[in-house]
C-alpha cells in the first residue's frame, strides 16, 4: 500500500510541476507572438494546452515510479 501511495504522490507532483512549467512557457510564447505580430492572442489557450500535458506527465510519473518500486532495488543497480 505504501508503494501505491508514494507513486500517487510522485504522479501528482509531476503533473503539477509540468502544468505550471507548460503554462509559463506558453505564456512567454504567446507574449512573443503578440510582440512580433501586434495581435492579441487568447491567453486562456495556455491552460487549455497545458492540461493534457499535465495529465500525461502525471500518469507517466505514476507509472514509472510504481514500476520502479515493484521491481525492487536489485533491478536498478548495474551488475559489476
Amino acid at each position: 500500500m505504501g508503494k501505491l501511495l508514494l507513486s500517487t504522490g510522485i504522479g501528482l507532483v509531476t503533473g503539477l510541476i509540468c502544468f505550471f512549467l507548460s503554462v509559463a512557457f506558453l505564456c512567454f510564447l504567446l507574449l512573443t507572438v503578440r510582440a512580433l505580430t501586434h495581435v492579441h492572442p487568447d491567453m486562456t489557450l495556455t491552460y487549455k494546452a497545458a492540461a493534457p500535458v499535465a495529465i500525461l506527465a502525471a500518469f507517466t510519473g505514476f507509472t514509472v515510479s510504481l514500476v520502479r518500486a515493484v521491481r525492487g532495488p536489485s533491478a536498478h543497480s548495474s551488475p559489476r
